[in-house]
């Protein structure tokens, strides 16, 4: 006899053009990225969910014990663990050897700074076409509004809808320069 897939919760920080939500994600063991990248599904569940406005955030509007999220709508999400991604964020680092780049990102509504990790030479061409996932994982992220001050989100992962994407810029590492100490 088969067991059921159990279902789990992670709490998320979601983020539409015009909504902020805070709720718990009902994922399947796949965690989070499995979710998104589910090609027999079009949306995803949250339970407990605080709704607000992108331009009040703190001024919860509605709350909802159960949410039904359309997923191409979803513009970020954002996670307290790298855990909560699932076995597919986990097992991309430790088959390849993954370079950091840091970058800037920018949607419509919002700017993004972070580190994107990605196997060899940076490819802007390969990271907005290939493959099924259409999120694009950021590790010690920040993300502004700038029409929206009182939106700032830092996070140890976000997950951005590559739909969204406007613009991204690979910043170069700024070179360690010595310092002196006096001594000689």
């Amino acid at each position: 006899m088969v067991s059921p897939i159990p279902n789990r919760l992670i709490p998320a920080e979601i983020l539409t053009t015009s909504h902020y939500i805070f709720g718990q994600i009902k994922v399947i063991q796949s965690g989070l990225v499995g979710m998104l990248t589910d090609m027999t599904t079009s949306y995803i569940e949250i339970n407990e969910a605080s709704i607000a406005p992108i331009h009040k955030p703190s001024s919860v509007v509605n709350y909802a014990t159960q949410l039904y999220m359309v997923r191409s709508e979803i513009a970020v999400v954002s996670l307290r663990k790298r855990d909560y991604m699932g076995l597919q964020g986990v097992m991309k680092s430790g088959y390849q050897h993954l370079i950091p780049y840091p970058v800037q990102i920018s949607t419509r509504t919002y700017d993004i700074t972070g580190v994107l990790e990605w196997s060899g030479r940076f490819e802007f061409s390969a990271l907005i076409t290939e493959g099924t996932s259409y999120f694009i994982i950021l590790y010690d992220a920040t993300l502004t509004a700038p029409r929206f001050p009182e939106v700032k989100i830092e996070s140890p992962v976000m997950l951005l809808n590559r739909s969204f994407l406007e613009t991204l810029i690979v910043n170069k590492k700024s070179p360690t320069i010595p310092v002196a100490d006096g001594s000689i």
